[in-house]
């Protein structure tokens, strides 16, 4: 379900009953010439409508803008269409919507999060929207990039030689995904990898154009289909089951 489809009504009885509420977070950036620049966006709300059809999830209007992108891990902040957030204004919305949230009886919160920049700028908004709440009790906010729900040895078995998620900005990944849930939104005649020249252990500010792949693409993209996003997201599904039991368990 929807936040934005159902009535106070509906949001009181949800929270009343003890719901889950899904806050999808991403980002507006590049991702290549063969995907949109919500894909950040895209993809945790797109596993939150299908985990809604398996458990009792409202679905709160997704973040559609995250931190400043960096050079090494999604390219940086140079190409059209990138629009970002600075940390301390991510950290505030974070915060009062976790209030707000909190205040209206909700006690059962995922924070999906699919921008790799977000993590440490998310946590802080709940930690601080706890420390005004509360919070009360039986509070519990969870913070999970989807990405991280699958394991080494089952991304390694979905693509061969596959790298890491750190280079896999707009590559096979988030490419598979996108051709699984929104297939409608992929150039396919456009997916081609890239590489920058080089990729130090460290941050140069401003970066130098030998840091930034020319595309926005951070790695070669081989064989990729919709039938690989279709297993990721079973994972990634199956996973959030287990995290909702786990978590959001009487007793838990």
């Amino acid at each position: 379900m929807s936040m934005h489809e159902i009535t106070w009504e509906d949001f009181r009885s949800f929270a009343g009953r003890g719901g889950v509420l899904v806050l999808p977070v991403g980002s507006t950036e590049q991702h290549g010439p063969h995907l949109p620049l919500g894909v950040d966006t895209i993809i945790p709300l797109e596993i939150a409508k299908r985990l809604a059809e398996k458990s009792d999830v409202v679905i709160a209007p997704p973040i559609a803008w995250g931190y400043k992108p960096q050079t090494g891990s999604s390219g940086g902040t140079g190409f059209p269409g990138t629009c970002s957030l600075d940390a301390t204004t991510l950290i505030a919305l974070v915060r009062d919507l976790l209030r707000e949230f909190i205040r209206h009886g909700i006690r059962k919160v995922i924070l999906l999060d699919s921008h790799y920049e977000n993590a440490l700028f998310l946590s802080e908004g709940v930690d601080l929207a706890l420390r005004d709440s509360g919070p009360p009790p039986n509070t519990k906010v969870v913070i999970v990039r989807w990405f991280d729900l699958v394991k080494a040895e089952e991304f390694d078995k979905v693509f061969p030689d596959f790298e890491g998620v750190a280079l896999e900005h707009a590559a096979n990944l988030e490419t598979a995904m996108m051709l699984y849930l929104r297939p409608e939104l992929v150039k396919r005649e456009k997916i081609h990898g890239d590489k920058a020249e080089r990729y130090p252990p460290y941050l140069v500010l401003p970066p130098t154009e030998d840091l930034i792949p020319k595309t926005g693409v951070l790695t070669n993209i081989k064989r990729v289909d919709a039938s690989q996003g279709e297993e990721l997201t079973r994972i990634v599904i199956d996973r959030l089951l287990e995290l909702i039991s786990t978590e959001f368990s009487k007793n838990g």
